[in-house]
């Protein structure tokens, strides 16, 4: 199965893919809050094929 990626980690090589993965899997709820919005949404979009 293909990763999916979005704009903001469509140039990120797998190993700062990864290491962003595991900051997220071990924040706080209160940190993944912030972090989450600290993203801007409206430039999130995926990148690539769209599956079915």
């Amino acid at each position: 199965m293909a990763e999916i990626k979005s704009e903001h980690t469509k140039d990120m090589t797998a190993e700062e893919r990864e290491e962003l993965r595991a900051r997220v899997e071990n924040m706080t709820p209160e940190e993944l809050r912030q972090f989450r919005n600290s993203m801007d949404a409206d430039g999130m979009g995926f990148f690539g094929e769209e599956s079915v």
